[in-house]
């Protein structure tokens, strides 16, 4: 069982404090990037679904302060992602609209420019991608589709942020590993979750198709895709200055065309936090606990708003009531072997009442 580092910042953090304490957690996390050696190739994996800014997507610091770091100590850094269906759509016969680049500039993560940034759906369809199947991915009757870029890098890490979602409930650092599917390995999962109409709609136009398995293993499929990554994911890091406690994943929680619902609810962390850990599972549950934690805060009319429009999605409505340890992200990811619940919490900077919070939800 691995510790999770987790660092508090002064109350409305400069550029300084944030990249500091983002430093200070990938040094003591990964014993110093141990793991490097000069020249190999980093996958930085950023959350990326929209071009909205953070907290809908990572925090630009997460991305170009571990750039940076890993820059000086001789790492060939490469950011990459694909954005939602909604915003990016690849299909067989290529990409029918949006790049994930333009997102990547729009949110303010990076700017159109970047040499560093790839785009996984312009690799090509079949160029671009490769099938993944194993012992721990059974809820995907023949694998699922995933970036090639997972076989070209030496190291993967993964740069989250900490919001809910309209139809998971939560997206963290699990949900993310998403975007390093294909298309049609994404529509195959929505399929068995809530509200798969919308992304049937944004699939129009091209020829992916969407079918229910009847397997109900919309979580397990999720968790699984980290069984892909799990050789060369290093570490899992948060920046939590805001956390989107309300909808998501996107600003607004569902969209059809010119129509949007559900704008999210952004919480000002007190303190703002900083945390990473080399366990996926102990990252991802700790992420779960501060999102539990910020959504106490939650005022009554954004509550009620998010109850009346997703009333009828358990995973959105179950959320809260659901202890940490018990959650499928948490469950399914221990079963398969990702990682386990957090051995120690390693505070700095955090007040004792919010330790004790995190604490107990961790418990």
């Amino acid at each position: 069982m691995k510790p999770v580092y987790i660092q508090g910042l002064p109350p409305s953090p400069g550029p300084e404090a944030i990249a500091s304490a983002i430093r200070n957690i990938i040094l003591e996390a990964t014993d110093n990037l141990s793991w490097l050696r000069e020249g190999e190739t980093v996958l930085l994996k950023p959350a990326l679904n929209s071009p909205d800014s953070y907290p809908s997507t990572t925090h630009p610091f997460a991305v170009s302060i571990t750039a940076e770091l890993l820059a000086e100590r001789g790492a060939k850094v490469v950011i990459g992602d694909q954005s939602g269906i909604e915003h990016v759509l690849h299909h067989p016969g290529g990409v029918l609209h949006g790049r994930t680049l333009d997102n990547y500039a729009r949110s303010g993560m990076g700017n159109g420019s970047d040499s560093r940034f790839v785009s996984f759906e312009e690799g090509g369809w079949d160029e671009g991608f490769y099938r993944h199947s194993s012992e721990n991915t059974g809820s995907w009757r023949n694998g699922f589709f995933i970036t090639s870029w997972v076989k070209k890098t030496d190291h993967i890490i993964s740069l989250p942020r900490v919001s809910t979602h309209s139809q998971a409930g939560a997206t963290l650092g699990l949900k993310s590993m998403v975007g390093i599917l294909r298309e049609d390995s994404r529509m195959e999962f929505h399929a068995n979750g809530p509200y798969n109409v919308f992304i049937t709609r944004a699939a129009r136009g091209s020829t992916l198709m969407s079918a229910d398995d009847g397997t109900g293993t919309f979580f397990e499929k999720i968790v699984e895709i980290s069984d892909a990554i799990s050789d060369k994911l290093r570490l899992t890091l948060s920046v939590a200055t805001e956390v989107q406690a309300s909808f998501g994943p996107d600003r607004y929680g569902i969209r059809a065309g010119p129509v949007a619902l559900g704008r999210g609810y952004v919480v000002q962390l007190d303190p703002p936090l900083v945390f990473g850990s080399t366990d996926q599972i102990a990252a991802e549950a700790t992420a779960l606990a501060v999102l539990k934690d910020a959504r106490q805060s939650l005022p009554f009319f954004p509550r009620l708003a998010q109850r009346v429009v997703l009333f009828w999605n358990p995973h959105v409505q179950g959320l809260d009531r659901t202890p940490v340890r018990e959650h499928p992200y948490i469950r399914h990811g221990m079963k398969i072997g990702l990682g386990q619940m957090p051995g120690e919490l390693v505070f700095e900077g955090v007040p004792g009442p919010v330790q004790e919070r995190l604490r107990g939800l961790l418990a």
